[in-house]
């Protein structure tokens, strides 16, 4: 009887050591098909209908803030030009938030040039590594945020699919971006 009580607690820790550590396991999947320029992976790792959403309205919303700057909100032309924007951007977020668009970033960076050399950068080809933190905002929500310096900036949403699957729900653009 001891025995498998003991089995059945090491069964229950194992499991929920795995459920935890799920979206770091795919973390690295997804850094590991950006470094292989595997588009196929990185689009396993990405609800695109959601992730579409959050662009749109985020874009939208930062359009519609430096319309309102620029205009006023008593401009008649401003809510024109606004709604012209606006079915403008939904097109080109559609386009390049989808399997394809991914595809096709994925492979331009394969294969164009690499720009003139930078001095600042190591003789040895070492890439300086991505300074971010990554946690748990939720049961089902991990956040992925960017640091620059001491400030955090620009985050990406995973969100639970499942026990074990996460996949990239949502980009929260950063401060200096929507602010434009």
């Amino acid at each position: 009887m001891k025995k498998i009580t003991i089995a059945a607690a090491v069964a229950v820790i194992a499991v929920a050591a795995t459920a935890y550590a799920s979206p770091y396991y795919t973390l690295h999947q997804i850094k590991t098909a950006l470094a292989e320029r595997n588009a196929d992976a990185l689009a396993a790792h990405v609800d695109f209908p959601a992730l579409r959403a959050s662009v749109k309205t985020q874009l939208e919303a930062s359009m519609a803030r430096s319309i309102e700057a620029t205009a006023g909100s008593g401009n008649p032309l401003a809510a024109l030009g606004q709604s012209i924007a606006s079915a403008m951007l939904g097109k080109m977020v559609d386009t390049m938030v989808s399997p394809a668009g991914v595809v096709a970033l994925v492979n331009k960076s394969a294969v164009s040039p690499q720009a003139e050399p930078n001095p600042d950068a190591p003789a040895d080809g070492a890439r300086k590594k991505a300074d971010y933190s990554a946690g748990y905002a939720g049961l089902n929500t991990f956040i992925v945020r960017a640091k620059d310096g001491n400030a955090q900036e620009g985050a990406l949403v995973l969100l639970r699919h499942g026990v074990w699957g996460w996949k990239l729900s949502s980009i929260e653009i950063a401060s200096a971006m929507a602010a434009r």
